[in-house]
């Protein structure tokens, strides 16, 4: 007892200590939801204001484009001066007003249909951002990085590609889940599907003079590929399958150009612009031959037919043996084209069935929602 009365002063100061080191702790490891919960608060602002002007637009239609290049610009305080919605707050922060507005585009020159995307900004707390722009500043910090080594995202030219195994360049569009090839020049995002089509295609099976036999002939524009990839888009879906893409994909593909000329079995530079000689405006395509080699890291992949390429690159991943059949024709044959393989990129004949991973562009006005690009939080868009 004369030992307790004597200590009690340190007993309590220590015990004192550990309650406040306890709280502390409580504090440091706690899950932060914050960051999520506030993102998502943002975009419920964002639909608010999209579907303000939605209403204001459908009251006023002399303002919607008449053609898919011109853009119409709906104000916030348009919007609140004709109480169409209230003031807008930051979520952080209830003093900060926001300022916003609405861009109204045309998805299609021979349909009335529309794309509404709201863009709002809230002092230090939240800026709306495009899916290209919020990749871009993740990757490269806010612009003060440019990768030159590792697994990542890499300017190239005009251009963002991603390189690597390891790489964060995952998409959820619908159903289906992507992988970001690259952002393009105009801020569109070059999307390959990670689901295989469940059909075979054959590049083109016509009768070829050259071999006197149905081994297809390797133009492009008029070959079976051309009708299979603009019939893939298209198709709604029976009882029997449904569509390859959703409503919510098409949403957001875009027409683009795709490069289509020739490649010689000579050319083997990853960044030969031979095959880009050509292009042709379409809403699904597929790789080009040299793209797959452009995201190897290996110091070995020196042309698109080493086979060193398919290390340290995502379009392998795992040791996964995947074929990539391409847009690229071979310029020193009239019945071949080029299929990529972890052996190197080969060329076979059109008439040959291969299942396909389509690729698209979406809009470069496609908004960042949430994920972080991992294949279990990948990128989502609104």
């Amino acid at each position: 007892m004369n030992w307790l009365r004597d200590n009690i002063l340190k007993i309590l100061i220590i015990l004192g200590v550990a309650v406040v080191a306890v709280v502390i702790l409580a504090i440091v490891f706690k899950p932060n939801n914050n960051s999520v919960e506030s993102a998502s608060k943002y975009a419920e602002l964002e639909t608010k204001l999209q579907n303000a002007a939605i209403k204001y637009v459908s009251q006023h239609k002399k303002l919607l484009p008449t053609t898919t290049e011109n853009i119409t610009k709906i104000d916030l305080k348009t919007l609140q001066s004709n109480n169409y919605i209230g003031k807008i707050v930051a979520i952080d922060d209830s003093s900060i007003k926001c300022d916003g507005y609405v861009e109204v585009t045309k998805v299609y020159e021979d349909k009335q249909d529309y794309r509404y995307t709201p863009y709002i900004s809230c002092g230090k707390y939240y800026v709306t951002k495009a899916i290209a722009d919020y990749i871009i500043d993740v990757e490269t910090e806010n612009g003060t990085v440019e990768r030159t080594t590792d697994s990542g995202l890499y300017k190239i030219g005009d251009e963002y590609i991603f390189r690597g195994e390891k790489v964060n360049n995952f998409i959820q569009l619908g159903n289906h889940k992507y992988r970001i090839v690259k952002i393009a020049s105009d801020r569109t995002l070059e999307l390959i599907s990670t689901t295989i089509t469940p059909a075979g295609y054959v590049w083109d099976d016509r009768y070829n003079i050259d071999r006197k036999d149905v081994t297809g002939i390797n133009n492009f524009n008029k070959s079976r590929l051309y009708d299979s990839l603009i019939n893939l888009y298209e198709q709604n879906g029976t009882e029997q399958s449904a569509a390859y893409f959703s409503k919510t994909e098409k949403n957001h593909i875009v027409d683009h150009d795709f490069c289509i000329g020739k490649r010689s079995l000579n050319d083997g530079n990853p960044y030969s612009d031979a095959e880009c000689k050509e292009t042709i405006s379409l809403k699904v395509g597929l790789l080009t031959a040299g793209e797959a080699a452009k995201a190897s890291l290996d110091v070995n992949c020196k042309t698109i037919f080493d086979e060193s390429c398919i290390n340290y690159n995502y379009f392998f991943p795992n040791g996964k043996q995947k074929s990539y059949a391409t847009l690229t024709a071979v310029a020193d044959s009239s019945y071949k084209y080029y299929k990529i393989r972890p052996s190197g990129v080969i060329s076979v004949v059109t008439s040959s069935e291969t299942q396909l991973y389509p690729v698209i562009y979406i809009n470069s006005k496609s908004i960042y929602l949430s994920g972080s690009g991992t294949t279990n939080d990948p990128y989502v868009v609104r």
